[in-house]
């Protein structure tokens, strides 16, 4: 299964997603993250649709949804209906639109529900526990506050691993100036404790660790042309990155002995992607 949630929250979109696949003919998908598949898939910056169910379905749709001469909305609907119609229900879909206003499409059960506000699919113990970490921790409207709770509640559901349908990693989909762009973002864990003397006005980096002390660090990088949708994550501390582009392939694309530089310049000679983000640097932090 797993678990996608859309919010609308006071006119911007957002659809959130993990990537795991659980296919019970291939037992080694259950803990590798890089056997995930891209759950929600932009089409142009005011489309995007997400899936949850059969894994066989959904990488036909998305065959399907490319072959189309134009990517509307109407036709995008109508075709993603007729295949939960015709795979017995057995696969979802989630549908977001910058339209006059932004919407939300929840397909399932071989109906169309439009939504304003908010709507999810996949697997009903992701939703409970999401909710158990978003609703009492929801203390304003603040946008930024909404927001910042319901990342951490989604990413909790994800880092909990006590829902066997749900993990890998967190991918976004938020409206921007630019519509709707995959979310750019960089976690770091320096591991260990480190301590670090500073005399007088000396400034000096903060090091960030390595494998040896438990740190870990990766940085979402997001296609610089939103009509070229595209997200790559490059892990400094293996040195290699992956590539979602789901227009030329449904898998992840590896590359392997590339620091985030050399990553984003394969990225761009092989796939003619300009990727940008914030990146580690040795013990700095550089933006690409």
């Amino acid at each position: 299964m797993t678990l996608v949630i859309g919010k609308i929250v006071q006119g911007s979109l957002r659809i959130d997603s993990d990537s795991k696949i659980t296919d019970p003919n291939i037992p080694s998908n259950r803990n590798n993250i890089f056997s995930g598949l891209l759950k929600t898939i932009i089409l142009h910056p005011r489309l995007c649709f997400s899936y949850a169910g059969g894994v066989d379905t959904a990488q036909e749709a998305i065959e399907q949804v490319y072959k189309l001469e134009e990517l509307t909305i109407d036709k995008i609907k109508k075709l993603l209906l007729d295949i939960n119609k015709s795979s017995n229900y057995e696969t979802d879909f989630l549908i977001g639109a910058l339209e006059n206003q932004p919407l939300l499409y929840k397909i399932s059960n071989g109906e169309i529900v439009p939504s304003n506000q908010n709507h999810w699919i996949g697997d009903i113990s992701g939703l409970n526990l999401y909710q158990q970490n978003f609703l009492p921790n929801l203390k304003s409207t603040d946008f930024k506050h909404i927001i910042d709770i319901h990342s951490k509640a989604f990413e909790e559901v994800i880092s909990s691993r006590s829902i066997e349908s749900i993990g890998g990693f967190h991918i976004t989909v938020h409206t921007t100036q630019r519509g709707l762009e995959y979310l750019m973002k960089m976690s770091i864990s320096i591991g260990q404790p480190t301590s670090v003397t500073i005399q007088g006005n000396q400034t000096i980096p903060i090091p960030f660790g390595d494998a040896k002390t438990g740190a870990y660090s990766y940085s979402y990088l997001i296609s610089n042309n939103p009509y070229q949708p595209a997200i790559g994550i490059h892990f400094p501390m293996g040195n290699f990155g992956t590539l979602y582009y789901p227009r030329l392939t449904r898998q992840i694309l590896i590359l392997k002995e590339v620091d985030p530089f050399q990553f984003a310049k394969r990225v761009k000679d092989d796939f003619k992607i300009d990727l940008t983000g914030m990146v580690k640097n040795g013990d700095h932090m550089t933006m690409i």
